[in-house]
């Protein structure tokens, strides 16, 4: 008989907190749509807005209202991944329910890192225009110009006219300690729990900057991105999780399925740093 104070919604919510908590990226994208998720396969439709023409005015001319569009963009959840794992009953130092719940949270963190890598993967869909530096020929960052290269990122995002607010920059811990060397960064005075919670060091050049170990080199590249909300919307969904019995061993089981999807909505809202892995 499987766990009876096992209560599915409960340990679904008590792992997407610990996914929230610990998350990057997915914090800092566009989450309004996950509400719509049902299963795998879903495809929610996320409203965009076109541009509104501004014309000159004079009295007692006869205004011309503009036809306006209403497109429609299509996030598809085509990411399903899942995990499953068991407590033999001869290993209990504990109670079976401690146990499960300390590895669910595990599983949330490792859901974390997946999620993290395929969001900051979106960089090979920013605007063409939008890219500083080669895979060819990668900048190479020190201490010394890492504040000038972001101020570049800022005015590419400024060409495009995308809003100064809410502006996010993700760099690797090689790259944060080049930066906090740096006498351009000032160092937000009150942290707290943000550098725990989602890699948040502070604030440069109009970019809030967090650290992530999820964005490897690609040979020889690392490749930093910049973007605001609009950039990428994702949605996800704890579709099932359910504790077993395995009929064939002497255990309490846990698995779980997870849902998600993500899409760049507005390539010019990012831009891409790249910038040499040594």
């Amino acid at each position: 008989m499987a766990l009876s104070n096992f209560i599915p919604e409960i340990w679904s919510k008590k792992l997407l907190k610990i996914f929230d908590k610990t998350a990057v990226m997915a914090n800092l994208v566009n989450r309004d749509f996950e509400g719509d998720i049902q299963s795998a396969g879903d495809v929610v439709h996320v409203r965009t807005f076109g541009d509104v023409t501004v014309n000159n005015y004079t009295r007692d001319m006869t205004i011309s209202f503009q036809s306006l569009t209403d497109p429609m963009v299509d996030l598809s959840i085509d990411q399903q991944k899942y995990f499953a794992f068991k407590v033999d009953d001869l290993d209990k130092a504990q109670s079976n329910i401690d146990i499960l719940e300390g590895y669910a949270g595990r599983a949330a963190i490792a859901i974390r890192d997946i999620v993290d890598s395929r969001l900051i993967g979106h960089y090979t869909d920013v605007d063409s225009g939008n890219v500083i530096g080669t895979d060819v020929s990668p900048i190479t960052l020190t201490s010394s110009n890492i504040y000038s290269y972001i101020t570049q990122l800022g005015e590419t995002l400024d060409n495009c006219n995308i809003p100064q607010e809410g502006r996010n920059l993700v760099i690797t811990p090689k790259f944060k300690t080049m930066l906090l060397q740096s006498t351009e960064f000032t160092r937000a005075t009150s942290l707290g729990d943000n550098v725990i919670q989602n890699g948040y060091i502070g604030n440069v050049a109009g970019f809030a900057v967090h650290v992530t170990t999820n964005n490897p080199a690609v040979s020889g590249v690392v490749n930093l991105l910049a973007f605001t909300r609009d950039y990428i919307s994702f949605a996800s969904q704890v579709s099932q999780i359910e504790t077993v019995r395995p009929y064939n061993m002497f255990a309490d089981a846990v698995k779980g399925l997870y849902l998600y999807g993500s899409k760049v909505m507005l390539p010019t809202a990012g831009a891409v740093l790249k910038a040499a892995a040594s």
